[in-house]
């Protein structure tokens, strides 16, 4: 299995979301952020996330995998620490790739439901949480694939 570079993974995610039917195949929850993994390759698996108003990933990395994500509808906010607290708003068609140990908390501070699409190199494995301390991260635990999500 080859591991994608970060910004080949983000052509990935950006090629994908040019197929207009993903709009239309994941019933939103109107609380709960839901989910579908929609294709795994040797190379890279790619989900499709739905976020409601208010939903939030909480603070978290994606192991040893390398991600990419884009917005299809509605917009997000990127929380990251490196030192200093950093916000990013990303709306339709923005997209973020990052590379392996990443830490972020993505967030819909909206009012409308929002869309994405995400892939990961190699296939996610395990996610490490953490606790935002204003100064630092606090690791809380390693979540693994198959008995977490």
């Amino acid at each position: 299995m080859t591991q994608l570079a970060v910004l080949p993974l983000l052509e990935v995610v950006r090629d994908h979301a040019a197929d207009p039917d993903l709009l239309h195949l994941l019933d939103a929850h109107p609380t709960e952020r839901s989910w579908i993994r929609l294709l795994t390759t040797d190379d890279y698996e790619l989900w499709l996330i739905s976020w409601p108003p208010g939903a939030a990933t909480d603070w978290h990395d994606h192991g040893s995998s390398s991600g990419a994500f884009t917005v299809l509808r509605g917009g997000l906010v990127e929380h990251t620490f490196d030192g200093g607290l950093q916000l990013v708003d990303l709306g339709v068609g923005d997209g973020k790739a990052f590379a392996a140990g990443y830490a972020h908390d993505v967030r819909n501070e909206g009012d409308v439901p929002a869309l994405s699409l995400h892939a990961y190199s190699p296939r996610l494995s395990t996610m490490t949480r953490f606790r935002f301390r204003g100064d630092r991260l606090e690791a809380l635990g390693v979540e693994r694939a198959g008995e977490e999500w």
